[in-house]
C-alpha cells in the first residue's frame, strides 16, 4: 500500500489518539526513570550496609566523639566496640517489635562506658507476656556483671522527644526518653552482637539487616513494557483501520462497476450474417449460421415460413446438440419471433 493510504492519521480524531498515547508514554517512561533511580539507591544502600554490617569493629569514640554527634548515614550499621558496666535498673521494653513474624518487645538496657557516657543497647528480643503485654522485668535474663566489652553495630535514633515511658516500655528507640540515662549519647543507639565475657543466658538475638533489593527492576522493566505497547497499539490500530478502508473502498469499486453487453444486430442474426468463412472439408457450422449452404437455405426458408398463417410447411431448423450454446441461442430467436 502507498503510504498516502495513512493520510487519516492527520484527522482531528486519530491526532487526539496519537497525542494521548505519547503524552501516556512518556509518563511510562518518567516511572521508569523513577523506579530506575529507586534501584540505583537501594543498591547503593545494600552495599553500604553490607561493608559496614561486616567490616571491622571500630571503637565507639572514634565514631562518635561527642555525645551530641549525630551518627550519620553512611555509618549505619558501622560496627564498634566499647567496654563499660550495664545498668540493669534502667532496662526499658520497646513494643511492636517482630522477628521471624512473632510479635514482641527489644529489651534495651543502658551501657556506662569508661568515658562515663551512656549507650542504649538493645540486647536482644523477647515474645510478649501471657497477658499480651510487657513481661515482667524481674524474669529477664541479666545482663553480665562488672565490666565487660560490648561489640555490636551502630543506629540512627528513632527521634520522639515528647515521648513518655508507659509499663517500663516505649515505642521508638530515642535515648533521650530512656530514664536514667543521666549523659546519652544522643546521636545513635547499638545493637548487640556479642559481649565478653558472655551473660549466663542470652536473650534472641536480632536478625540482621535486610539486603532484599524489592521489585524496582522489575518495575522499571514493567512500565518500559507498558510505554511500547501504547505506541504499538496505536501503530497497531492505525494499520488495521488502513486495512478496513481500503477494504471498503475496494468494495465500493467493485459496486460501480458496469456489467458489458454485446449488442448484436437481429436482422444480421436473421439473414445468417457475419459468419466466420467456412474452413475446408465439411463443418458444424458457425455462430451465426451454418457453414453447409443447405443448412443455410434451410434456415432462411424455416424463418420466412413463420410469417405464413399456416406452420405446417414451416422448415425445421437443423437439429442441435442438446445443452449446446446453438440450442440456447435458437431458443432465444424463437421466443423474439425471428
Amino acid at each position: 500500500m502507498a503510504a498516502s493510504s495513512y493520510s487519516f492519521i492527520f484527522s482531528s480524531r486519530w491526532m487526539r489518539y496519537i497525542v494521548m498515547a505519547i503524552v501516556a508514554a512518556v509518563a511510562c517512561g518518567f516511572l521508569a526513570n523513577w523506579q530506575n533511580n529507586r534501584r540505583e539507591a537501594r543498591d547503593a544502600e545494600i552495599a553500604r550496609i553490607n561493608a559496614n554490617y561486616h567490616g571491622a569493629a571500630e571503637p565507639l569514640a572514634e565514631i562518635l566523639p561527642e555525645t551530641s554527634t549525630r551518627l550519620p548515614e553512611d555509618l549505619e550499621w558501622k560496627r564498634f566496640e566499647a567496654t563499660g558496666t550495664y545498668d540493669p535498673a534502667s532496662t526499658v521494653f520497646i513494643r511492636n517489635r517482630s522477628v521471624d513474624g512473632q510479635a514482641g518487645l527489644y529489651v534495651l538496657v543502658p551501657l556506662r562506658t569508661d568515658s562515663g557516657a551512656e549507650l542504649a543497647v538493645v540486647r536482644g528480643w523477647v515474645p510478649p507476656g501471657q497477658t499480651g503485654q510487657t513481661p515482667d522485668l524481674a524474669l529477664l535474663p541479666d545482663p553480665p556483671a562488672g565490666e565487660v566489652t560490648v561489640t555490636g553495630w551502630l543506629r540512627v535514633p528513632q527521634d520522639s522527644p515528647d515521648e513518655t515511658v508507659t509499663q517500663n516500655s516505649l515505642r521508638s528507640i530515642d535515648p533521650q526518653n530512656v530514664p536514667g540515662m543521666t549523659d546519652p549519647y544522643t546521636g545513635a543507639y547499638a545493637q548487640l552482637d556479642a559481649e565478653d565475657p558472655p551473660a549466663a543466658e542470652g536473650l534472641t538475638a536480632l536478625p540482621p539487616p535486610s539486603t532484599d533489593p524489592g521489585s524496582h527492576l522489575s518495575y522499571t522493566f514493567q512500565w518500559i513494557v507498558f510505554g511500547i505497547m501504547i505506541l504499538g497499539g496505536v501503530v497497531y490500530a492505525a494499520r488495521r483501520e488502513r486495512i478496513s478502508r481500503d477494504l471498503e473502498a475496494a468494495e465500493q469499486t467493485g459496486q460501480a462497476a458496469t456489467t458489458q453487453y454485446v449488442v448484436v444486430d437481429k436482422n444480421t442474426i436473421a439473414a445468417g450474417r457475419g459468419r466466420r468463412a467456412a474452413p475446408s472439408g465439411p463443418s458444424r457450422g458457425t455462430r451465426y449460421g451454418s457453414a453447409d449452404p443447405r443448412r443455410a437455405a434451410a434456415r432462411r426458408a424455416g424463418v420466412e415460413d413463420r410469417t405464413r398463417p399456416h406452420t405446417a410447411n414451416r422448415i425445421a431448423p437443423a437439429r442441435r446438440r442438446p445443452g449446446s450454446a446453438e440450442e440456447a441461442e435458437d431458443a432465444m430467436l424463437d421466443e423474439q419471433g425471428f
